[in-house]
């Protein structure tokens, strides 16, 4: 009945230890429980990367492009997302008022460290509404105060902060590559390549490349096939369906391929990363 969603990821179950660059029109929040991560953010003009270690918090903005990778083994993170639409129904008129100084600012994301006393209380916050126990009474209300706190202390935050502006060659590059992604996203199982990854966006192949370039820091097609193989890894980690399955759900051409291709991202094959995770869990 509350519209967030609430989760603790431990980076070690990701593909490289990482989430891809993607987006989405949540607003993003999250706190390192355990070891060293770094978030790679596009603000528009470049890529700021950010160190944060155990206890320290970080916000992305609503559409922003961004990633993220453990920086030790066994890190860990807690987080939530909210739309929106949290606002809009309980607030209804106000609801544009009380959203648009966070996700209508040029803000594209915040950090909260440990050791700052001015970042404890919203460090605090998020921590709380993490660990709210969904059986305990009343946590419907629980989720709805410590939002309701949260984002009046990230409109106090973002009102002081001094603005940038993106150029609109950058705002361009932004909104392709997040057509482009989003593309893939939806259709990484079917046989495309850069010519329907390009025409997601209405650009030509070679802007296709230079956006990701700029962006990404690698080719569409390497992106595309690091997205097909973090797939298959959870599919192989939490389901029983067979590996040739798998390589043709994935978007690739064969098994025997699919092998090849995993074997040189991971270090072993298919089967063995099956068997180790299931010895691991």
């Amino acid at each position: 009945s509350i519209p967030i969603a609430v989760c603790t990821d431990n980076f070690d179950d990701y593909f490289h230890n990482e989430w891809g660059c993607h987006w989405h029109y949540e607003t993003e929040f999250g706190i390192i429980k355990k070891g060293t991560a770094e978030f790679s953010v596009y603000s528009g003009k470049e890529q700021s990367a950010i160190m944060l270690r155990q206890g320290d918090g970080i916000l992305v903005n609503s559409g922003i492009l961004h990633s993220a990778r453990a920086l030790a083994p066994d890190t860990a993170i807690s987080g939530f997302v909210l739309p929106i639409a949290f606002f809009c129904k309980p607030f209804e008129n106000a609801a544009h008022q009380i959203i648009s100084p966070v996700t209508g600012s040029d803000v594209s994301y915040l950090t909260f460290k440990s050791d700052n006393e001015n970042d404890r209380q919203l460090l605090s916050s998020m921590d709380e509404i993490c660990s709210v126990d969904e059986q305990e009474v009343g946590c419907e209300l629980h989720y709805i105060e410590m939002v309701c706190k949260i984002w009046r202390l990230l409109t106090i935050r973002i009102l002081q902060n001094e603005q940038t502006e993106k150029t609109a060659a950058n705002k361009a590059q932004e909104r392709r590559v997040k057509q482009m992604l989003s593309f893939i996203h939806n259709y990484y199982s079917e046989h495309i390549g850069i010519n329907d990854i390009a025409r997601a966006a209405a650009v030509s192949r070679t802007e296709c490349f230079r956006c990701f370039n700029a962006v990404l820091k690698k080719s569409p097609s390497e992106y595309l096939t690091e997205y097909r193989l973090s797939i298959a890894l959870m599919m192989l980690a939490n389901t029983d369906r067979t590996l040739s399955d798998i390589s043709f759900s994935c978007g690739f051409n064969s098994p025997s391929y699919f092998g090849k291709l995993f074997r040189e991202q991971c270090g072993m094959s298919p089967k063995l990363y099956r068997e180790h995770t299931r010895k691991q869990q």
